[in-house]
């Protein structure tokens, strides 16, 4: 049975966006070391479509849930929340819609991945600049006060892309040009004749 390319697409969306909620969640005690934006351009680039707006939303708005009904954000109270919410939310949206913007453009491959890594670098800083604004609006406090904290929130930022786009670019690279071998390699061991004693 052969699988249809709309059914390997909502495939591929719900392990990103698994995989986004949950390095999330597992991550929320260290702000702005996420893996939402580098998972939002992968399936601009891979998914396309409608994908590149709804996957990020997913991402965001599951693990938003999560992340505070675990407690984190309590400080900032929820009026607060709900009005930075419009800006990462739409900001993520904004980082599927370059990959998707992308896809003709760029194949990922390997010999691709420093261009990748250095567009994620690039929608970091629009991101950071535009939830920045965000801050500015909701929280009413100076532009110098709201600069300062952002420029460190920015550096991990940056850093957690060096590390996130290129290994899931990376991974996913090296899944659809080798599948799953540990998996086929399971596969043929059932699938082997077995010794009749």
């Amino acid at each position: 049975m052969k699988i249809k390319g709309g059914a390997r697409k909502l495939e591929g969306a719900a392990i990103i966006i698994c995989l986004g909620v949950a390095l999330r969640i597992a991550l929320a005690d260290y702000p702005n070391i996420e893996p939402i934006l580098p998972l939002a351009l992968l399936a601009g680039i891979i998914l396309g479509g409608w994908y590149a707006l709804w996957v990020p939303l997913a991402m965001m708005v599951l693990s938003d849930i999560a992340v505070y009904a675990l407690g984190a954000g309590s400080l900032l109270g929820w009026n607060f929340i709900m009005g930075i919410t419009f800006f990462t939310w739409s900001g993520m949206m904004l980082a599927g819609y370059v990959g998707r913007a992308l896809r003709p453009r760029m194949l990922l491959r390997m010999k691709n991945m420093a261009v990748f890594t250095g567009v994620g670098i690039g929608m970091v800083l629009v991101y950071d600049a535009w939830t920045m604004m965000g801050w500015l609006l909701v929280s009413g406090s100076s532009f110098e006060l709201v600069l300062a904290g952002q420029v460190s929130f920015t550096i991990y930022h940056i850093l957690s892309t060096l590390v996130f786009v290129p290994l899931f670019g990376t991974g996913y690279v090296y899944l659809k040009e080798y599948g799953m071998p540990i998996l086929s390699d399971w596969k043929s061991e059932d699938k082997a004749p077995r010794d009749e004693a």
